[in-house]
């Protein structure tokens, strides 16, 4: 048992310092480049940017997360559906159907429907 205490430090450490030791070597031996006069200029210096808001398709990102939703509770309703708790599946669609009409019911709001 002692063994695999000691194992259990020893192996973290060894892999440390190994990384550490290739990662200095790499270090080491990697060609230094040098940064031309573009690079070390800094980008759009003194022009007067105008404040672009970006907009964003909003039905297209409800669409996504939706289909995320409705995929991502499928998964614990069926698993809990075959081991036979169905007072968590009902809690499960209960939650899946507010998830998906509160986006619904803004988008529709937002819409002026």
């Amino acid at each position: 048992m002692e063994g695999g205490i000691a194992a259990a430090f020893i192996v973290p450490v060894a892999s440390f310092m190994v990384a550490l030791l290739l990662y200095l070597i790499g270090k080491a031996v990697a060609e230094k480049g040098r940064k031309t006069e573009a690079e070390l200029s800094p980008y759009a210096c003194g022009e007067i940017m105008p404040p672009v808001r970006p907009r964003m398709d909003m039905s297209r990102f409800f669409t996504y997360v939706l289909l995320f939703l409705a995929f991502d509770i499928t998964v614990p309703i069926v698993a809990l559906a075959i081991l036979g708790h169905y007072l968590q599946v009902t809690l499960y669609l209960t939650v899946m159907l507010i998830a998906v009409m509160t986006p619904a019911l803004y988008l529709r709001e937002l819409m002026g429907r």
